[in-house]
C-alpha cells in the first residue's frame, strides 16, 4: 500500500511465537485522507470512525449527499413494489439535496402510497418538514417511522432533536435515551 503525500503511515505486527509457525498478523495501516475523515484499516476490514454524517447517512441531512450510502435501506433495482418505492424515497433525497422540500415531500408521499410502513419514507419526509418549519407534520412523520422501525436509532435521535426544537424536552431526553440503548455511539452527538 502506497502513502498518500503527508500522510502518516504506521505499520505494526504482533511478535511471533519463537516455536510457532502460525502466520503474522496482517499490517495495522492508519492514515488521514483528504476528504477528513480517518480511515483504519487492518487487515481486509476497513473501520470508518462514527461521525454525525454516519447516522444522517441516507437522509435529507446527510452532508455527503450520497445515494450510496442508502443501499442498505433502499435498492431501486429491487423488484415490484420495493423498488418502486425505495426509487421515489432517492428522488425524495435528492430533491431534498437539491433544496426543493416540496417536491422531496411529493416523492417520499408517493413512497409512503407505494408502501405505506416505509420507515425511511416516513423519516425523510419529517425531517422536509422540519425544514420547512411544520414542526407539528414532522413530529407525526417521525412517530411513524419510529413505529414501522422500532429497533433502528436514527428515528428516536431524528425525532429528539425536533422535540427539542419544539420545547419538548422531557420527551426529547427519553427520545435520546432510546437512541443510546439501541446505539451506543450515538453518545459522539448527543453530547
Amino acid at each position: 500500500m502506497k502513502a498518500e503525500p503527508g500522510a502518516a503511515v504506521l505499520a505494526a505486527r504482533a511478535p511471533a511465537a519463537a516455536a510457532s509457525s502460525a502466520p503474522m498478523p496482517a499490517p495495522i495501516v492508519a492514515r488521514r485522507v483528504a476528504d477528513e475523515s480517518d480511515i483504519v484499516v487492518t487487515g481486509s476490514k476497513i473501520m470508518r470512525p462514527a461521525g454525525r454524517g454516519d447516522w444522517n447517512a441516507c437522509t435529507v441531512n446527510d452532508p455527503a449527499r450520497s445515494l450510496a450510502r442508502c443501499r442498505k435501506l433502499i435498492d431501486p433495482a429491487a423488484t415490484g413494489t420495493a423498488g418502486l418505492a425505495a426509487a421515489r424515497v432517492a428522488d425524495g433525497l435528492s430533491r431534498a439535496w437539491e433544496g426543493d422540500a416540496d417536491a422531496a415531500i411529493a416523492a417520499f408521499d408517493q413512497a409512503i402510497a407505494i408502501r405505506p410502513k416505509l420507515a425511511i419514507a416516513y423519516l425523510n419526509r419529517g425531517l422536509a418538514y422540519q425544514r420547512q418549519g411544520d414542526l407539528d407534520r414532522a413530529i407525526d412523520d417521525l412517530d411513524r417511522a419510529v413505529r414501522y422501525a422500532p429497533g433502528t436509532a436514527r428515528g428516536y435521535y431524528n425525532r429528539s432533536l425536533v422535540l427539542r426544537q419544539r420545547g419538548d424536552l422531557r420527551r426529547a431526553d427519553a427520545d435520546e435515551a432510546r437512541a443510546l440503548d439501541l446505539d451506543p455511539r450515538y453518545q459522539a452527538v448527543l453530547e
